[in-house]
């Protein structure tokens, strides 16, 4: 195999492949990255078992077609390095060249000579089916997946609660993630692909996985630089597994796979509070709201990880203490409605939610100082949190 490509354009291609390539697994396969050369095609695949991608290189010449298996780090890493705006792969058995291409009859300014693996030995990653597949807007699902992903566990021996939730019924879709203190429910739509998705959506039937946030972290990154352009990528879900497609744009394309978390999603419809039992509510405003919280968090610790918050129909007031460092008090006005209010929450958790919600103003309702509050950004975003106590 020889081919000679765009430098940044490859570099870029790889560096997605090496955050999937599995670089601690006992098989040295999947420690590496894929190489397929076609006609004037060049595709590079990464697996962990778990999650998988495949991505189309555009700006390649192939002098030669086939295979090769390299490890991700260590190419991704090279090509970083390297400034010279083409390079060209060279691959003879399991051993790849990788140099500079300079002007014609020049020498190339560097060149490594990498040991990589059989390619044979590189397992199958799914290609996408359109079969039962339907269409989301790309702005549409990188922001659902931002309104959601940061509320999943870190580490749980409750393995639902590592992934994202994924539900399609008809034309709507919504996503949830919670990690037992605070969950996350984003609502979006979505537009059947095909006959058989199309005849699914009119009976309503529902589908649902629940996504590894290492998948979910790898749609996002996908989809990274390309909002805005009102394209949709395709989506399908199944039983076990989740494949998604974006569209090609200037000869760029990519699918990622990904198995499904086995276990059961809590039954988020009994976290979410009734908007009827909610009879305080604040209309706050997003940015002054966000910048409160961090200046009240400044003298919190792990210890003392919680912002006192008053709710008074003349105005809110923050206020924090923290052991041998002192103590904050921070206030704003606020449009309140209901009953005088003192509750306590982890700063961190509203800091998350309000980093995702792009409205000028939002609501926060409440019902006790012992119930979760509950925040909402019109129809597309709800987020409850749990508050804790304060001292």
């Amino acid at each position: 195999m020889k081919v000679t490509g765009n430098r940044a354009v490859l570099s870029e291609g790889v560096q997605m492949a090496a955050s999937v390539a599995a670089h601690r697994s006992p098989k040295p396969a999947l420690a590496c990255v894929k190489i397929e050369a076609g006609k004037q095609e060049l595709t590079l695949l990464a697996t962990d078992l778990e999650v998988g991608v495949r991505i189309k290189v555009p700006a390649v010449e192939v002098q030669e077609a086939g295979q090769a298996l390299v490890p991700a780090e260590r190419v991704n890493a090279i090509l970083r390095e390297l400034t010279d705006e083409k390079v060209t792969l060279a691959v003879t058995g399991e051993t790849t060249v990788i140099e500079t291409a300079g002007p014609a009859g020049a020498k190339a300014s560097a060149r490594f000579k990498i040991l990589g693996e059989d390619p044979a030995d590189f397992p199958v990653v799914p290609e996408f089916r359109a079969d039962g597949a339907f269409a989301v807007n790309m702005d549409v699902m990188k922001d659902m997946i931002a309104r959601t992903l940061f509320a999943t566990a870190r580490e749980s021996t409750r393995y639902a609660l590592n992934g994202v939730l994924v539900e399609v019924e008809g034309n709507k879709i919504q996503m949830v993630a919670t990690d037992g203190r605070r969950l996350a429910l984003a609502r979006g739509e979505c537009k059947p692909v095909g006959k058989t998705t199309a005849e699914s959506s009119r009976k309503g039937e529902r589908r649902s996985g629940i996504v590894p946030a290492k998948a979910m972290n790898l749609i996002e990154r996908c989809i990274a630089g390309r909002a805005g352009a009102g394209l949709a990528v395709q989506v399908v879900l199944t039983d076990r597994e989740i494949l998604v497609r974006s569209p090609e744009v200037d000869g760029k394309a990519w699918e990622t796979y990904s198995r499904l978390v086995e276990g059961h999603f809590p039954k988020y419809e009994d976290v979410v509070p009734a908007d009827k039992d909610l009879d305080k509510k604040a209309h706050l405003g997003t940015g002054e709201f966000h910048a409160a919280v961090r200046k009240a968090a400044l003298l919190t610790t792990e210890e003392s990880r919680g912002v006192k918050f008053q709710f008074k129909a003349d105005g809110l007031t923050l206020s924090s203490r923290a052991p041998e460092m002192g103590e904050a008090t921070i206030r704003m006005p606020v449009r309140y409605e209901g009953a005088d209010l003192e509750i306590g929450f982890n700063p961190q958790f509203l800091t998350d939610a309000l980093k995702v919600i792009e409205a000028d103003e939002f609501v926060f309702s409440f019902q006790n100082p012992n119930k979760p509050g509950m925040i909402t950004d019109g129809k597309k975003f709800t987020y409850v949190v749990m508050p804790v106590s304060i001292a």
